[in-house]
């Protein structure tokens, strides 16, 4: 029993008809998701930082961070049964994916087992490798084998989390969310109530919300995925090496981004110590804000794509590449525009004015997000096409030149913590903008310069605002939320106004009003 091939069938499938029907109320479901995340965190990083102070913070950060290491191997393996399974499901071939399935889940259980290893040698040297706040050298180390754990157990339950993604149920997905994230904060919050506040309150929230994740996760997908079965007889060789080859490809592809995107923490403790660790990590909370942000889109788009991927509708794929990198661009660069000429009254009120000075930080942390997260629906393309192995050993490549830029630009430039973000931020970009954009348009067999336009869209939209609010802020300083607020939306205003008339033309004002209206074509 072989992998399932692409069959000739009609231009458009009932999922894809689904996934044109449900567009509206995936994102706004996901768009929730998005405005619950981003209120609870903007109280939750300052509330952490008060009560536990910023080098603590700093080791919450940084544990997140090593261990997303180790998690890489659980997105790779998502990314490979997400692109299978679709297919398997599209075609309507029951059993190719229930062995899809549980040849995936077996997978993942392998990799768990393997992960125990590295976690427990971490967590054992943590305090002799890192700069660790003295006196919570056994509390980090219990913090970072918890979140370890709690990584391993969504590395599990992601097995289960694809059937919402690819029944285009995003609704039940963000509930799960929602009640892991509201678990994981409430724990923390009742903890830090009850009794003095402490890293082993925070390690043990980690844990219990990853296990209400797992049944939430059990429980949709039992729901949404009946025909699929816990089998261990469908575990299949020809799946195995079909899903560990591109689990494996996407995990050279993982760790390459990982260098990119997650590196700098580890760099900054290395280099400036706790203190500035905590600091760099409060003030990561924005960029990462923007990456939720964005999600809540592109995550809708991939099993739109893979279900035209499934019936040879390469028009169908190219369209929505098209319009989804443009409109995303022209969108991303409002919220990006205003982080960056607001960074410093935003900082002043949030965190305090201490914080305020980190506004060139700030700015390099986000500045290039509107051209480079607007990418984001092109890696679905790449996936469909099974084409990682080129894109993870480029990535790789990057990965391991910005390590080298990071320290370079912090140590011998005079740069400091802004230096690493800088090199992220020209890294991130050479991949994207000159990579990854021409490579998904020749996949297409497009131009290879397709999709430079609306990236230019964004960026000058990021730009202008940015410079807008950069001048507006130093004529009259915000001095609270409500005039900080009043500025913003004086300025995304005049924006939206411009951006429709001046950078949508026709085609993407009528997909927009289509998807508005909730009847998307593409």
């Amino acid at each position: 029993m072989g992998m399932p091939c692409r069959m000739p069938a009609s231009p458009v499938t009932p999922m894809a008809d689904v996934a044109r029907v449900r567009f509206v109320s995936n994102v706004a479901s996901n768009a929730c998701y998005v405005v619950l995340n981003t209120a609870l965190m903007l109280w939750y990083i300052p509330f952490l930082v008060s009560n536990l102070g910023v080098a603590a913070y700093g080791m919450i950060a940084l544990s997140s961070s090593l261990v997303m290491y180790g998690a890489l191997v659980g997105t790779s393996l998502n990314v490979s049964i997400t692109r299978f399974l679709a297919i398997d499901l599209n075609q309507g071939n029951t059993v190719s994916a229930n062995g899809t399935f549980n040849t995936a889940l077996a997978l993942s259980a392998i990799a768990c087992s393997a992960l125990l290893v590295p976690v427990g040698i971490l967590t054992y040297f943590l305090p002799a490798l890192f700069n660790v706040p003295t006196g919570l050298e056994r509390a980090t180390q219990f913090l970072f084998a918890s979140v370890g754990a709690a990584f391993l157990v969504t590395i599990l339950s992601s097995n289960f989390g694809v059937a919402s993604l690819i029944r285009h149920r995003f609704d039940l997905r963000n509930i799960v969310l929602s009640l892991t994230l509201l678990t994981r904060v409430g724990t923390i919050a009742l903890c830090f109530m009850v009794w003095p506040a402490s890293l082993w309150h925070v390690a043990a929230a980690f844990v219990i919300s990853a296990l209400i994740g797992l049944a939430g996760d059990v429980v949709v997908w039992r729901r949404l995925t009946p025909e699929l079965q816990l089998n261990y007889r469908s575990i299949d060789r020809h799946h195995f090496r079909a899903l560990a080859n591109l689990g494996g490809w996407s995990a050279v592809n993982q760790t390459g981004a990982l260098l990119l995107m997650q590196v700098d923490l580890l760099i900054v403790n290395a280099m400036f110590g706790a203190e500035m660790t905590g600091r760099y990590g409060a003030v990561l909370l924005i960029p990462a804000l923007i990456h939720t942000l964005t999600e809540a889109v592109a995550t809708v788009l991939s099993p739109a794509i893979m279900a035209r991927y499934a019936v040879d509708d390469i028009e169908g794929m190219r369209r929505i590449a098209h319009h989804s990198v443009k409109l995303l661009a022209v969108a991303l660069a409002l919220p990006v525009g205003l982080l960056c000429g607001f960074g410093g009254p935003l900082l002043h009120l949030w965190l305090g004015p201490e914080f305020a000075q980190l506004d060139v930080l700030l700015i390099l942390l986000v500045g290039h997000l509107a051209v480079n997260l607007a990418i984001r629906p092109l890696l679905y393309v790449v996936t469909a096409y099974n084409r990682v192995k080129v894109q993870g050993l480029v990535t790789l490549a990057l990965g391991f030149a910005n390590i080298g830029l990071a320290i370079a630009l912090a140590r011998w430039s005079g740069w400091g913590i802004a230096g690493v973000a800088a090199a992220a931020a020209i890294v991130w970009t050479i991949k994207n903008c000159l990579f990854l954009s021409s490579y998904c348009a020749v996949l297409l067999r497009l131009p290879w310069w397709s999709f430079y336009a609306p990236l230019t869209a964004g960026a000058l939209g990021t730009l202008a605002i940015g410079f807008a609010g950069r001048f507006i802020s130093q004529l009259w300083w915000p001095p609270n939320w409500l005039a900080l607020g009043a500025m913003a939306v004086t300025i995304a205003v005049f924006y939206s106004i411009i951006a429709y008339f001046l950078c949508l033309n026709r085609s993407d004002r009528e997909l927009l009003w289509s998807i508005l209206d909730g009847r998307p074509r593409a």
